[in-house]
């Protein structure tokens, strides 16, 4: 029997707004944040009732895909509303090029105030150049971060000062980390278990989450108090249910109550902690029961802890003077892998465990409220989104025929909300494999690399309910994603047809991010030769 047609939801248009006028823009990253893993996306556990009482406020988009399963690329393209394979901005020694404005450029070049803040130190630390036109951007990774000036929990004086010294003791050990990113040896005792957790205390390097929230808050409420004649374009990242876990014990009591009483969970959970390299690799052995239910528990109570941090945020968007002139988007850069597929972490592969993230708007007379959206799309087109929301045509703010075309109204998430979404559900994520992870490898199990095929370049295509993952360039895997949402049975012997199709999906959705790509000098590589460099790399905590 044919389905009835589901009406779509009536979306008041607004005129091109003034300066006075445009919305306050906040862009919230949660880093390595499933979707699976939230109540408000079928989760039977309460992870998220802040997010889920955010959600009924606004757009849920069901089947929201990351453009790549790791930080930088996927970060790159939210930034600049291309594909990976587009901007190239996919290493961790790559600096983004100029030819793909980022969406702060745009902004502070129409008015807007840019304010970044990241708790990733692959964001602001390292000299990527992914923080290119934020007026303001604070890194709370390190060991001295430096923080706003602004706002209800502005540093003391003392703060300020340590800052300061901080910035140049770093300066001092830059010829000193340039070795360790050189040398074998060197680099195989920084991720010694016995080195890791100098990194992870003093190093600090899933940032400060807690105070980057409430400065955050701080900043905005002081911006929005003082009635400023600019719009503020405000993002975050934080990096609460990134490895290493370590919540506050309420939370591991909720999620593992077991846990304080089982002292394998707890040996397993501290020796893990300090062991990076495994959190990247592909999993040699499986892991045990126990070490499955521990790793994935723990997640959940990380989850759980950053979910009551967004307590405070979510409250202060409630506001009224806030809410009906913000345009909020909640969303991560990619999943995490918990041991299916023989992998862990977010490195390698095209699984929807790395893939399949939240994304929440809410835009008052935009994005109707508590409407969930069933189409897929892709991550890349918040781009489009806030530059439409903002009245942005980037055509006329940069040189012509410097930059490719721009289809901001065409891409914006809100013609999806129409049903009129302009990709009509088909879309690509690639895997660009971290080259360091390899080079560790090579040195600590180089056996592995061909057994998991770690050199391969991994894609995806999604299309109704069919996704198929091809690895090399070969179709490798074809899943439906309605009757099997874990991925866990090939289907590419038994439909040929659908996976044939799909495979020509992605050459030509690889030729069109081909073809925007422009060739810039050397690739646009950070000189690793540069001790400044090399120091910030080392602030990553693992050095691969």
């Amino acid at each position: 029997m044919k389905q009835p047609k589901i009406p779509r939801p009536t979306i008041r248009r607004k005129p091109k707004p003034g300066l006075k006028s445009r919305p306050n823009i906040l862009l919230i990253v949660l880093d390595t944040l499933r979707a699976d893993r939230l109540a408000c996306y079928g989760y039977e556990r309460a992870t998220s009732p802040h997010i889920d009482a955010f959600a009924a406020q606004g757009t849920l988009f069901e089947r929201a895909i990351a453009p790549a399963q790791w930080t930088i690329p996927s970060h790159a393209s939210f930034f600049t509303g291309e594909y990976p394979t587009t901007h190239r901005t996919v290493q961790i020694y790559d600096k983004h090029s100029p030819h793909y404005p980022t969406v702060a450029e745009l902004l502070q070049k129409s008015g807007y105030h840019t304010l970044g803040i990241s708790n990733n130190p692959y964001l602001g630390v390292i000299e990527n150049d992914l923080d290119r036109g934020f007026e303001q951007f604070y890194n709370y990774s390190g060991l001295f971060p430096e923080r706003p000036d602004i706002g209800e929990t502005r540093p003391s004086v003392l703060g300020r000062l340590m800052q300061r010294v901080g910035r140049t003791l770093n300066r001092l050990n830059g010829p000193i980390q340039h070795a360790l990113t050189h040398n074998n040896l060197l680099l195989r005792i920084a991720l010694h278990p016995r080195i890791v957790p100098l990194w992870n205390r003093h190093m600090n390097t899933k940032g400060r989450n807690r105070q980057s929230l409430r400065d955050f808050e701080g900043y905005l409420n002081t911006w929005e108090s003082k009635e400023r004649e600019r719009p503020i374009f405000a993002f975050i990242n934080l990096m609460e249910t990134h490895l290493p876990y370590g919540p506050p014990p309420r939370f591991i009591r909720r999620f593992a109550p077991y846990y304080s009483q089982s002292p394998e969970a707890r040996q397993f959970m501290q020796a893990y902690n300090l062991e990076p390299y495994q959190w990247m690799v592909p999993l040699a052995e499986p892991l045990t029961e126990l070490q499955h239910r521990v790793l994935n528990d723990m997640y959940d109570a990380e989850i759980a802890y950053e979910d009551q941090l967004l307590g405070g945020l979510f409250e202060y968007l409630d506001q009224p003077r806030v809410r009906e002139n913000t345009l909020v988007i909640l969303t991560s850069d990619h999943g995490e892998g918990m041991g299916y597929h023989d992998f862990v972490g977010h490195s390698l592969v095209a699984y929807d465990d790395l893939l399949h993230v939240p994304l929440i708007i809410r835009y008052p007379g935009r994005f109707p409220a508590d409407h969930r959206e069933k189409t897929f799309v892709s991550l890349r087109r918040i781009f489009h989104t806030i530059l439409e929301a903002a009245g942005v045509e980037p055509e006329t703010l940069l040189p012509a025929d410097e930059h490719p075309p721009f289809e901001v109204a065409k891409l914006s998430l809100a013609r999806t909300v129409e049903g009129r979404d302009p990709e009509n559900g088909l879309l690509l994520a690639e895997a660009y494999t971290p080259d360091t992870l390899v080079k560790v490898m090579e040195m600590e199990e180089p056996e592995n690399i061909d057994r998991f095929r770690c050199r391969e370049m991994r894609r995806a295509a999604y299309r109704d309910h069919h996704k198929l993952i091809s690895v090399g360039g070969e179709p490798d895997e074809l899943f439906d994603l309605a009757a099997d949402p874990g991925e866990l049975h090939n289907h590419i012997t038994a439909h040929p047809d659908i996976a044939e199709e799909l495979a020509r999906q992605i050459e030509a959705l690889v030729a069109g991010a081909e073809q925007r790509h422009h060739h810039n000098g050397n690739g646009g590589q950070i000189d690793l030769e540069d001790s400044e460099v090399a120091e910030r790399l080392r602030k990553l905590g693992y050095l691969a």
